[in-house]
């Protein structure tokens, strides 16, 4: 029997998921009407619409990269009774909604869709008690499991829920019906304590300085949920209520790796880690790399500068953890357009207890420590950018952020330990603010000739 996924949008039929089990090899085909449609868009750059041959092994690097990661996919892995290497296995049984608009449906012998039991806009309600108990029963309970099926098909480590919000009202999508939003939890661990308000705070201090960002709020159960509006969703609302979902369209957008064709395991620029021995080697995502994604880009301009602030900003809130999984982008006609910022935390807030090594790179730094203004001279180099215009961007950025970072730190949505935490963040912020500040004039004095 053929192994072959039937891919589809909510539009209609993308095309055709074939894996060959004896030699391990993945082929996509696209639908013979998918090219032609006004809606049309390729999975990625190197999956191209025209049907091109994709370089060797690209179309199971873009499969591999749906997937969740960690202790999400080990629970997926028991519960289906799947290899946490079969990819395959895997998308078949949590591809109905993974990031983007695809959907990965099982398939007859023909390749057609076999039909589904499940009922049209299907909610299953989540009540307040519901969920705080199974927040207190995750080491028991897997968190992404609910009544014996894995909820969970969006790639990342934290405990996450993808669900459907309306107003007050929280539920698990079913039938045709999607998640709206991303649910996250308290951290379980003990080193990084009110994660739900690090995030909530890094984020709306983003959007507060002008990046484009998901939505953000934090809600009570009592226990803190951070709830994510997701980008790649446009919903319709009853406009009797303004709450009821109609419809919810689904988006097409790829991650770095997948724009740039890599593995999840080079989601880091030191991809076999920072040990002496392997340090130097940087095959990963690395800023160079992401800003040689050029040539795809809708808009390049705007693309470099959203790039720019980006990486700045990570600087900025101390977030070394900061990879090629947490930028995304809208794939349309056109090529690549950044997708709002997500996963923005500050990591410095929890000190040596946590990797403060860098995801990528400034030039040849990998600690804030180390970033100098010869280092951001070489990451304006590498990238392509004018040491002039990083300057600007510098003393804009951080200037901003001083002044909104401790009027956001006292706002009444925090409580408790969240407020030591972020006036903590606030503080940190406020000094590496300082910092860039006082590097910026001296990033154009840097001789480039000592650069190449």
């Amino acid at each position: 029997m053929p192994n072959a996924l039937y891919v589809a949008t909510q539009e209609g039929a993308v095309g055709r998921l074939d894996f060959d089990a004896q030699q391990n090899l993945y082929r996509f085909t696209y639908d013979a009407d998918w090219p032609a449609r006004r809606e049309a868009f390729p999975l990625s750059p190197h999956i191209p619409l025209s049907g091109d041959a994709s370089p060797a092994g690209a179309v199971h690097r873009f499969i591999a990269n749906l997937l969740p990661e960690g202790r999400a996919l080990d629970v997926a892995s028991v519960v289906y009774q799947v290899s946490k290497d079969n990819t395959y296995g895997l998308i078949r049984m949590l591809g109905k909604e993974p990031v983007g608009a695809l959907s990965f449906l099982a398939a007859d012998e023909n390749g057609r869709p076999v039909p589904s039991d499940e009922q049209p806009l299907a909610r299953r309600g989540i009540s307040p008690d519901e969920l705080s108990q199974r927040i207190r029963e995750r080491d028991a309970i897997p968190f992404p499991v609910w009544d014996g099926k894995v909820r969970l098909s969006v790639a990342g480590y934290q405990d996450k829920l993808q669900v459907l919000v309306e107003g007050e009202r929280i539920s698990l999508a079913d039938g045709p019906l999607s998640s709206t939003h991303i649910l996250k939890p308290e951290s379980r661990s003990a080193v990084t304590p009110c994660m739900v308000a690090n995030e909530h705070f890094c984020m709306t201090l983003a959007s507060r300085i002008g990046l484009p960002t998901a939505p953000v709020s934090i809600r009570r159960m009592p226990d803190p949920i951070l709830l994510i509006g997701r980008f790649d969703r446009i919903v319709e609302v009853d406009p009797s209520d303004g709450e009821t979902v109609l419809s919810v369209r689904r988006r097409h957008v790829i991650d770095g790796c997948q724009a740039l064709d890599l593995p999840v395991t080079f989601k880091y620029e030191r991809n076999f880690g920072n040990t002496p021995d392997v340090r130097n080697i940087r095959e990963g995502v690395s800023f160079e790399r992401l800003f040689s994604l050029e040539p795809y880009l809708d808009s390049p301009a705007g693309a470099r500068t959203f790039m720019i602030r980006w990486a700045l900003y990570q600087l900025l809130i101390g977030n070394s953890d900061a990879h090629g999984k947490n930028l995304s982008f809208f794939l349309q006609d056109g090529g690549l357009r950044p997708a709002p910022l997500y996963d923005l935390v500050s990591v410095n807030a929890y000190g040596e207890h946590v990797e403060q090594d860098m995801a990528m790179g400034y030039g040849d730094a990998f600690r804030l420590d180390d970033v100098t203004p010869f280092a951001l001279a070489d990451f304006a180099q590498r990238t392509g950018t004018a040491p002039r215009y990083l300057v600007r961007e510098i003393t804009r950025m951080a200037q901003a952020a001083q002044a909104l970072a401790p009027e956001l730190a006292s706002s009444e949505v925090y409580v408790g330990d969240e407020r030591v935490l972020v006036r903590a963040i606030a503080d940190f912020i406020g000094v590496q603010a300082g910092r860039l500040l006082r590097f910026a004039p001296m990033i154009a004095q840097v001789d480039r000739k000592l650069l190449l």
